[in-house]
């Protein structure tokens, strides 16, 4: 038999293979498919009678399907597999693909053997995106916590400033201007740490249709004459454990979201529901796990979002508004508040109809809720603090001015430090009383809670109280386990700084 017929003769045997679990595909020498066995036919949605180009099947991610061919028909050798995607309907969307060519072949001929990618693909996209969220998330928590510094620093100092003028003065407005520019500066920030997860929750056992129920009234006012708004509640839904205040801050950052896409008018929909999965599900990237979720849908008849846009709508400071009309940040913190929460939040749109978000809560187990004790502090609100004596330990030099010159203002005898190893020398001089102690939670090298609980070891009954320009959420296990600590959020005011030692000093 000559080799050219020994060549068609293993062909003929591809005829055995139409059942085979394996994909296999037969591609000549003019780039026609004229072999697919079952499983292919399903893989690449082709008819049995249909001998297409093979090209016309499928599409490189990378370098073109035809020049990849090519250079394995005169390579003569198996190619290394490539990742392509489908182009017809009815098939898989991805496809690892690996083309042979060799000596038991006819002329330019190719096999190819084809395997379902599609999930593989998901869950790369997913690790991506994950990643890609983390890092912004990070990235925000990081920017967060320095500018918490920075506005500590600003309306602590314009707090002074303002003591020293009276309503009268001509330089008063502007100060007051300063100071409220700087809680909306805190404002923002606060959004950032909401995005990065690193805010402070208050969960409680709630359920959602009260807490709609009660925001309707506000939400009326929030979209205006021109906008209806419509609620339509599911029954005998279960009681999820969610922080409300917070609940309700995502609920009316999406309902202002859909208002500013309509400014014609239009029609702003909340409905409520039960979802159920019966096993893990794959919903835009995103794996939701087998349980019972509540749902909440807020839609609109707005002007939509393209798709390109839809894929960074929750990322920090990307907005389709207008320059000066958005932040950016709004659907940042509405996605940060439902992951730290524990949910999911899934945005579609079609441009000129509108946009749907769908929030899922995964439902209370029926667990016994631990809630975390509340230290109780006497209040004796114009206690003196004459003669208290403070340490007061903060890297950030502005912050630690400032802290220091409205306690010593107050008659608080204050002793600083810029490090926590510089503190614990401070501590080593038996001569040294110390009533409060003030410290940052992050500072470089030894942290907060590290060093103020080797410190208590030899003065256990000195009252702590932590600063930080992160929530206490991120260092809460370890400052729970420190006796007489409280935590002050950064940026704090004269006020409060002053109000809170004054709690620990009755």
């Amino acid at each position: 038999m000559k080799l050219e017929e020994q060549r068609e003769t293993a062909f003929s045997f591809l005829e055995g293979y139409e059942a085979f679990p394996i994909a296999l595909l037969r591609i000549e020498a003019d780039d026609r498919v004229t072999f697919c066995n079952k499983t292919a036919r399903e893989y690449l949605g082709v008819g049995t009678d249909e001998t297409p180009r093979f090209d016309d099947l499928v599409l490189g991610l990378g370098r073109s399907v035809p020049a990849w061919v090519e250079y394995v028909r005169k390579s003569g050798t198996k190619s290394q597999p490539e990742m392509l995607e489908t182009k017809r309907d009815g098939g898989v969307s991805m496809l690892q693909v690996s083309l042979i060519g060799n000596a038991g072949t006819p002329k330019g001929t190719l096999l190819a053997t084809l395997s379902d990618a599609t999930q593989l693909q998901s869950l790369q996209a997913q690790f991506v995106q994950s990643q890609k969220m983390q890092a912004i998330g990070q990235l925000a928590g990081g920017v967060a916590h320095d500018f918490n510094n920075l506005l500590t620093a600003i309306s602590g100092y314009c707090d002074l400033l303002l003591l020293r003028h009276e309503r009268g003065d001509p330089d008063y407005g502007d100060l007051v201007q300063i100071s409220q520019n700087s809680n909306r500066a805190a404002a923002l920030v606060g959004q950032l740490l909401a995005f990065s997860r690193k805010q402070t929750l208050q969960p409680q056992l709630l359920r959602v249709n009260d807490t709609l129920s009660e925001l309707t009234h506000l939400l009326n006012r929030l979209v205006g004459e021109k906008v209806r708004l419509n609620t339509e509640y599911g029954k005998n839904l279960p009681d999820i454990f969610v922080d409300g205040r917070q609940l309700e801050q995502v609920i009316m950052n999406l309902v202002v979201n859909a208002r500013d896409a309509m400014p014609k008018g239009g029609e702003v929909e909340i409905i409520s529901g039960m979802q159920v999965f019966s096993e893990d599900t794959i919903i835009q990237k995103a794996t939701i796990q087998a349980g019972t979720y509540i749902s909440i849908k807020v839609s609109d008849t707005g002007c939509g979002i393209r798709k390109d846009q839809l894929l960074k709508i929750f990322e920090p400071f990307f907005t389709t508004k207008k320059v000066g009309e958005g932040t950016g940040l709004g659907l940042s913190m509405v996605y940060g508040i439902i992951k730290q929460t524990g949910g999911f939040i899934f945005a579609e749109s079609v441009v000129g109809q509108g946009t749907n978000f769908t929030i899922l809560l995964p439902e209370h187990d029926g667990s016994s809720v631990k809630i975390a004790p509340v230290k109780e502090v006497k209040k004796g609100g114009a206690t003196a603090l004459n003669g208290q004596s403070v340490l007061l330990v903060e890297d950030e030099a502005p912050v630690r001015a400032f802290a220091a010159r409205a306690l010593k203002m107050h008659g608080v005898d204050v002793t600083e430090a810029s490090s926590a190893e510089q503190a614990l020398e401070i501590l080593e001089n038996p001569d040294c009383f110390v009533d409060i102690i003030i410290s940052d939670v992050v500072m470089p090298g030894m942290d907060g809670p590290t060093w103020v609980r080797q410190a208590l070891t030899k003065r256990p009954d000195t009252k702590v109280i932590f600063v930080s320009g992160y929530a206490e959420e991120t260092f809460s296990r370890e400052h729970t386990e420190i006796s007489n600590a409280v935590f002050l959020p950064k940026p704090f005011s004269l006020k409060q700084l002053i109000s809170k030692v004054r709690e620990l000093s009755s």
